[in-house]
């Protein structure tokens, strides 16, 4: 749609459903359950997702969307993973949300063919992970994410607002992927993503890669995880875009602008 980006200009958006084929891949069959909590089901609920084809192969994008989060309660909760191909529909790994919208890669060797590969979600957020083994699995309820379904989450002008943005657009982003699995894994190291500090000392995987957007101080480099940003609408050319004051942690003020046309995030003293 005129003034937004929803892709990377040289990349390809498909909704091929022999590539999704009910997440059954040749390799490993996808398994969705739920712990404590209903699948998204009810109206508007599902797993929405798009196939993005690059010369980096195949990234399917599935974002899980519940109309609300009971506990801590808000409407409109949305939860990413990224199932990403080789050129033979093979997966190679797949991102999941480990809590705050925290990128997890788990990687997935070829040879696991026929393996049941299961992704769970859980009170009380509808966290994502891979090391519950326990609860309903449900046949994932898939809805093709359309470029203005995308939009529509973009400019809601308040916390129920879709804050994937840049990696959304690319799902190749530097700050999205991982260099490697984590070295200690398990469901209670989860804790540290949801909280604002680490309760349990982990000095292996300090990096946190995310599913959202950053932005780096102009003064000092230090550098911050995007939530929700004020929708504005420019008078003259009826674009949207979002704007925010920041100031970062030693203090440094500074404002940022995200547009919509280009897809970026730009910068005002």
């Amino acid at each position: 749609m005129k003034g937004f980006c929803v892709i990377n200009p040289n990349y390809e958006i498909s909704y091929d459903k022999t590539i999704i084929n009910d997440l059954q891949f040749k390799n490993i069959n996808v398994i969705l359950s739920c712990f404590l909590c209903n699948p998204p089901q009810s109206k508007n609920e599902g797993i929405y997702y798009r196939i993005i084809k690059s010369e980096h192969g195949k990234c399917i994008q599935c974002i899980s969307f519940w109309n609300r989060q009971w506990f801590p309660y808000h409407i409109h909760d949305y939860h990413p993973f990224f199932i990403y191909l080789d050129d033979k529909n093979f997966v190679k790994f797949i991102l999941i949300d480990d809590g705050h919208h925290y990128s997890k890669m788990i990687k997935i060797s070829k040879n696991q063919i026929g393996t049941d590969f299961r992704i769970s979600f859980f009170l009380p957020d509808h966290g994502l992970t891979d090391r519950l083994k326990i609860g309903r699995i449900f046949k994932p309820k898939l809805i093709p994410l359309k470029p203005k379904q995308i939009i529509k989450w973009w400019i809601i002008n308040n916390m129920a607002q879709l804050k994937l943005r840049t990696k959304l657009i690319d799902p190749y982003k530097k700050g999205l992927i991982p260099e490697s699995e984590p070295k200690k894994d398990s469901l209670i190291y989860r804790i540290n993503h949801i909280t604002t500090f680490n309760i349990i000392h982990q000095p292996m995987n300090s990096l946190r890669y995310t599913f959202r957007d950053e932005v780096v101080c102009p003064v000092c480099k230090e550098m911050s995880t995007l939530d929700f940003l004020p929708v504005y609408k420019d008078q003259e050319t009826d674009f949207f875009f979002l704007k925010n004051e920041m100031k970062c942690k030693n203090g440094h003020k500074f404002t940022i602008k995200y547009n919509f046309q280009e897809g970026k995030m730009e910068y005002f003293n």
